[in-house]
């Protein structure tokens, strides 16, 4: 533990022309007697720079409805409180309504007295939370969090770390004497906001940090107390703001990187996400792209919104995305999507859940359907996507493939594409007596369907053997805020099969040796050179998604250039995507094979580039590489089976915008090995 209490005493002393200089000199330097060791990997992957990162995350964000419950607002409002009990039955209610995609749900009020009480300590479960068949609240608390994945959720826990309330909880005062709270200039503390009836003072995260009290009494107790949400693997410290502390001379900037420090800590030391309310209003040049996974508010940061042509989904996503000022629409909820909160439903009504299928259907359904494509381009009119979608905003939400719609204002028909069985979704806000839809290029030898209705308590037959045409087209009749399923016929809707994995990888090491003299060392079965020339192997089949060919030098000696597949010759190229771009391939004959894909960096501008591989089927990520200097060249080997998709991403976060694009000059066939 560091005391900076004597920093103090200097002002008593006469010492204030340099007191501010003294200040932060003591206090980097008491940060500096930590244990070298600690300080080196936790300072190197905190540091926020070029190659800095904590993706990939152990949760998939783009892929999971993330929502929240208020188990206890405080003060009370229309809604009484929940118990564990009736918070797992809404958990239930909305699994049924959302057709069991997989989900997070963060206790908005799980803690003392409910919502924002008791903080910066996390060591109470609030008695409202007790079953009356349990000891005490924190055995419901823990029963909540086992029961959950039953329904396709993971159940975590709404925290902050920036509230410092005095009266309500033994830690606020213990903060204010160790001087973790803000001091404003002229030593008083900084206030945040009433809630409750009691004032919350702002935390510093820097002497939070620095101090330890983050770790030995903040998080460290919490995870001590509640062993399952480690096996969450997700944690939402809410309005984390970054804060500067004129008194101590510690900036905006600093703060922000203890905050890097606090979310490395969390992940290295418990294996856990941590995901936040919002990214606005930090200093120039700072985010937290590639440390938080997801902003509850993504758009809130209405000077510099993230751009959803530089930072893909599955780096950052997010679930409301209006602006802070008036909830206006945004480039991301009108062309990207945004998710399903659920909180102000469920505040309604816990039973019935009003407009709950609507945002739903209408809003976090689209967005997973888009997430699972590349973007390719957006003119501020229109955003493409792969497999021919594009969206558009003509005063309402307008998806489409090719010529037909998906979605189209309030009515949709998209495919469930987290159902391993063939499932399509379709919804009206205000009814219709006859609509045509396109159903799925996978649906071309089914002919009949049954119909579901969607309901709170599980799928309702409303249509038995509804006839598709051989075009695919299906013809449908929907009441008011009404959702069906649509399944093959006799398929069963409640059927719940584990997903089929198309391929398998294991990564096999990097070369950074051979750089361009792949002959004789790789591709004895066969090769892609880019700008050369190709020759596959018979078992291989490959297709390329986005990017383009890049030639930067047809002929050169350069040793970081691949040979040419004939003569002695190089050729320096690639196949480029700003965003990102995938390599399709499928190894038929059953087998494993050693599969090397070469990038180069040629022009030296500092490339950085997320290699992932995906299996094609699930999209679920099977590795990851994380690439930086990659100048002289590079080739990542792996052991391949079946089918499986490269995904090669170009890094771009506010704090590093040199890397103008990413692709690959190579691919390399041979026998596992």
């Amino acid at each position: 533990m560091m005391d900076f209490s004597a920093l103090d005493g200097l002002r008593s002393h006469g010492f204030r022309p340099v007191t501010r200089t003294l200040r932060l000199v003591v206090i980097l330097a008491a940060a500096a007697l930590m244990l070298p060791n600690v300080v080196s990997s936790q300072e190197a992957a905190a540091a926020g720079g070029y190659g800095d990162t904590l993706y990939p995350y152990v949760h998939e964000y783009d892929q999971v409805l993330v929502y929240k419950i208020a188990v206890d607002y405080c003060p009370a409002n229309s809604m009484p409180p929940l118990n564990a009990a009736q918070t797992l039955d809404v958990i239930r209610r909305i699994d049924y309504l959302t057709r069991g995609i997989p989900k997070i749900v963060y206790l908005v009020g799980w803690q003392y007295q409910g919502h924002d009480t008791g903080y910066p300590a996390l060591d109470k479960v609030n008695e409202r939370l007790k079953r009356p068949e349990d000891a005490n609240a924190l055995d419901s608390l823990r029963w909540l969090m086992r029961e959950g994945p039953k329904y396709h959720t993971l159940v975590s826990l709404h925290v902050n770390f920036s509230d410092c309330y005095l009266d309500d909880n033994p830690l606020g005062p213990y903060y204010r004497e160790r001087d973790i709270i803000v001091r404003n200039g002229d030593g008083t503390h900084r206030q945040g906001y009433k809630w409750c009836d009691h004032m919350a003072y702002r935390a510093s995260n820097f002497r939070n940090w620095y101090q330890d009290t983050f770790k030995e009494k903040q998080i460290g107790p919490l995870f001590a107390m509640l062993p399952e949400l480690a096996a969450s693997g997700t944690l939402h410290p809410d309005a984390w703001y970054s804060i500067d502390d004129p008194y101590y001379a510690i900036t905006d900037a600093m703060d922000c990187e203890a905050m890097r420090q606090m979310t490395v800590y969390v992940r290295n030391t418990y294996n856990v996400d941590l995901t936040t309310e919002f990214d606005r209003r930090r200093p120039p040049k700072t985010d937290f792209v590639l440390y938080h996974p997801m902003l509850w508010h993504i758009a809130w940061d209405e000077r510099t919104p993230p751009d959803p042509m530089k930072i893909p989904s599955y780096f950052l996503s997010g679930v409301n995305a209006k602006t802070w000022s008036n909830s206006a629409e945004t480039v991301q909820s009108k062309f990207f999507g945004e998710g399903a909160p659920f909180e102000s439903e469920v505040e309604k009504d816990p039973v019935k859940i009003p407009g709950g299928l609507k945002s739903f259907a209408t809003r976090a359904l689209p967005w997973y359907y888009l997430n699972r494509k590349l973007r390719l381009s957006f003119d501020g009119q229109t955003a493409r996507f792969t497999d021919d979608v594009a969206t558009s905003y003509p005063g309402k939400y307008v998806i489409k493939r090719g010529a037909d719609f998906l979605q189209d204002g309030g009515d949709v028909c998209i495919p469930a594409l987290w159902r391993t069985d063939k499932e399509v979704i379709a919804y009206s806000a205000d009814g219709y007596a006859r609509r045509s839809w396109k159903l799925p290029d996978d649906w071309a030898s089914v002919r009949k369907a049954d119909v579901y209705m969607i309901t709170l308590d599980g799928p309702v037959l409303k249509r038995k053997g509804l006839a598709i045409a051989t075009d695919r087209t299906i013809i449908l009749a929907l009441d008011k805020d009404e959702g069906v399923s649509i399944v093959p016929a006799g398929a069963d809707p409640n059927a719940d099969p584990l997903p089929s994995q198309s391929g398998s990888v294991s990564f096999l090491g990097e070369d950074n040796i051979t750089k361009g003299a792949w002959k004789g060392k790789y591709g004895a079965d066969g090769f892609v050179v880019l700008g050369a020339g190709e020759s596959l192997p018979s078992y291989a089949r490959i297709q390329y998604v986005n990017g383009a060919e890049r030639v930067w030098s047809p002929s050169t000696r350069d040793v970081q250039a691949l040979e040419k597949p004939s003569g002695s010759d190089r050729v320096a190229a690639a196949r480029l995507a700003g965003l990102h771009e995938i390599i399709d391939f499928e190894i038929t004959d059953g087998s494993a094979r050693q599969v090397a894909l070469y990038v180069v960096d040629w022009d030296r501008t500092g490339r950085w580039t997320v290699v992932d591989v995906i299996d094609a089927g699930t999209r679920r990520r099977l590795d990851s590489r994380n690439l930086i200097d990659f100048g002289s060249g590079r080739y990542l080997k792996y052991r391949v089976s079946g089918r499986v998709q490269f995904r090669i991403t170009n890094v771009w976060t506010k704090r590093y915008q040199s890397s103008p694009d990413a692709g690959f000059s190579g691919l390399f066939f041979d026998s596992a090995r």
